[in-house]
């Protein structure tokens, strides 16, 4: 689930005057082009291997499970990461026209992405070397998806951010002082939509991707890694 900071309400057509011609608008160019940061990062993967077998089985999994209706597969591990995003928008003004006439331009904006994976394994897997070792490097690959996926989408919000702002313009203005917040208001708002649109993309992307980890080949492959204690299905939730 993404975690936004500073999203504001939608604000309603303004239809705000401009005090000045096309030809006065010089008086908004901005001093320095906007910069624009999205930053992608994984924070260090934390080992859940407290519960048991029986425990684990509660957990509602997201991915689907290869196996027939009547097999009787049993989740010894899973991943669970939730990717969260916060933008941070800073914007600029000047006053212009004796104090009547306001600028408004972006100045900076930061996206930052966050994974947070947590990798449980049951108590009783990890109680054995080589089931641990055959069910957390099948976790990891989940938690690569995720790491592939975030890098991925960082560079496409940050060009997405680029081209939506550039053709509706870096700056605004002038326009009446006391219109300006709403102003304001209405480019982080249009900031918040235009990376929201590509958060959707990615989600629906990682929820593939992520599943064609758990196929049935790669379940076979990890059961077969241990054959004296065969390892099982090892699942992942998000």
């Amino acid at each position: 689930m993404v975690n936004v900071l500073n999203i504001f309400d939608p604000t309603t057509a303004l239809g705000i005057l401009s005090l000045v011609s096309m030809e006065q608008s010089a008086l908004c160019q901005i001093p320095k082009p906007t910069e624009i940061n999205v930053r992608p990062r994984t924070e260090e993967i934390k080992y859940v291997t407290s519960q048991t077998l029986a425990e684990l089985q509660q957990y509602n999994i997201d991915t689907i499970n290869p196996y027939g209706f009547d097999s009787d597969s049993k989740t010894h591990g899973f991943m669970r990461g939730q990717i969260s995003m916060q933008p941070k928008v800073v914007l600029d003004y000047k006053y212009v026209l004796a104090n009547q006439g306001v600028c408004i331009w972006y100045d900076k904006i930061d996206i930052n992405i966050a994974i947070t994976p947590e990798i449980f394994i049951a108590k009783e897997v990890a109680a054995d070397p080589c089931q641990y070792k055959a069910t957390k490097e099948h976790e990891l690959k989940h938690v690569a998806v995720d790491r592939q996926i975030v890098n991925k989408y960082a560079k496409s919000m940050g060009k997405k951010l680029y081209n939506g702002l550039k053709s509706r313009g870096f700056s605004v203005g002038p326009v009446r002082a006391d219109a300006a917040q709403q102003i304001i208001n209405r480019m982080q708002q249009t900031v918040v939509q235009l990376i929201e649109f590509e958060y959707r993309k990615m989600e629906l992307e990682r929820t593939e991707r992520q599943q064609a980890v758990d196929s049935l080949e790669e379940y076979e492959r990890v059961s077969n890694a241990c054959p004296k204690k065969a390892v099982g299905a090892s699942r992942r939730r998000r």
